[in-house]
């Protein structure tokens, strides 16, 4: 066999062992993914229960503002009403008095609903506050161990790639790039054998001249359908 072709299956070997490490990176990072959409969505649910609360508080407050002036009101008609002489003036007062009483036993009930609401939102907001607290800490186990796999894992990468690296600076630097660029445009391998006579990614079929060329291992050839570079098969037909 060409000594390129066995630089080059060496490297890709590699290759596939560094595809294997980045995909179990993938999933790491995943289930952090996972992790962090959960905290994000019990945190979201307490920012709405906070703002729901906040808003209740509001208006409860606006309602007491606005009950409280109107008692302000009714006591200045009632000290109004005691210095009046005047019968249909008198009558004017009580009429408005009674009419403001009406007006503002309906504002108390309203304010009495008003702050029932807010106090079952703010209970709400604790529960949602005990929900995120309780998420954090069961997920700080869980992210602590994800942590260290990650760090473990990268540095079984960071130990392939240099090996990887390394295999790669020993072929020919146009070989390599030609590889490389291959590498980026296929889904499958770069280097595959010659099978029966055919490529073995693509299986499309080989001229006998050039079969004779691959098994011969004097030159690189590569597959005219899918561009793939052709090693010849070992005897017993596997790769």
């Amino acid at each position: 066999m060409h000594a390129d072709l066995v630089k080059l299956r060496d490297l890709q070997a590699k290759d596939v062992v560094l595809a294997e490490v980045d995909q179990r990176l993938a999933v790491v990072a995943q289930d952090l993914v996972v992790l962090d959409q959960t905290l994000q969505r019990a945190r979201a649910s307490l920012e709405a229960a906070r703002r729901a609360a906040s808003e209740g508080q509001r208006r409860r407050d606006e309602l007491e503002t606005k009950i409280e002036s109107y008692r302000i009101l009714q006591q200045r008609r009632s000290e109004r009403l005691e210095h009046v002489r005047n019968p249909k003036e008198a009558s004017t007062l009580m009429t408005e008095l009674d009419l403001a009483r009406s007006v503002m036993a309906k504002e108390e009930n309203e304010w009495v609903r008003s702050a029932d609401a807010v106090t079952l939102l703010e209970s709400r907001v604790k529960d949602e506050e005990r929900n995120v607290e309780a998420l954090e800490g069961a997920q700080a186990s869980e992210r602590a161990r994800i942590a260290e796999r990650r760090v473990t894992i990268e540095a079984e990468r960071a130990a392939v790639a240099r090996d990887r690296e390394a295999s790669a600076a020993g072929i020919d630097k146009a070989l390599r790039h030609r590889y490389e660029r291959l590498r980026r445009t296929r889904s499958g391998d770069v280097v595959v054998p010659l099978m029966g006579g055919a490529c073995g990614g693509c299986h499309t079929s080989v001229t006998l001249n050039r079969r004779s060329q691959i098994r011969s291992g004097l030159v690189l050839e590569a597959c005219e359908a899918c561009g793939a570079i052709l090693y010849p098969a070992e005897p017993d037909g596997s790769a």
